[in-house]
């Protein structure tokens, strides 16, 4: 049977046929083996269904700017050119070098990364809360709420520029 004698009919019941039965198979595969959600090629449509919608960062809350109490704390990326200043994508990563040395002890690598971060990112006597954040993107965005925030400690810059 040559290509040129199947019908539109005829390729139109069999690619009927191939979807169903890829269809019963992928249903089934959730079910045939226990603790597997999906068997390869067959898949059971649950394509984002387990993926976890978490992430996290390290991030600094500032808390006051020459003397003056910043209530409520104003987070890193979203403060005011009077207060940051450089590339905030650049300090962000400075930021996540900072909350990791911190969560290791690393005292050296603290004491670097935070002198780094003052020097080229914060303007004026800035005091910052470093923080861990765990928070659903989401969420996050509705409504600006987090997950867990934990403090890793207070600091102030030495010198006011």
């Amino acid at each position: 049977m040559s290509l040129h004698s199947i019908s539109l009919r005829q390729i139109r019941s069999r690619l009927v046929v191939v979807l169903i039965v890829y269809f019963i198979a992928g249903t089934a595969s959730q079910r045939l083996v226990p603790g597997v959600d999906e068997i390869f090629p067959f898949f059971g449509w649950s394509l984002f269904s387990n993926v976890p919608n978490e992430s996290s960062r390290y991030t600094i809350l500032i808390e006051e700017h020459n003397g003056q109490a910043i209530d409520p704390p104003v987070v890193f990326l979203k403060a005011p050119e009077t207060i940051v200043t450089g590339n905030r994508n650049i300090g962000r990563k400075v930021i996540n070098k900072l909350g990791r040395a911190k969560t290791r002890d690393r005292k050296g690598k603290v004491k670097r990364y935070r002198r780094l971060l003052e020097s080229n990112y914060l303007q004026g006597r800035v005091r910052y809360e470093l923080v861990y954040e765990r928070y659903d993107p989401l969420e996050k965005w509705k409504t600006g709420e987090s997950i867990e925030l934990t403090s890793l400690g207070r600091f102030e810059t030495k010198v006011a520029k």
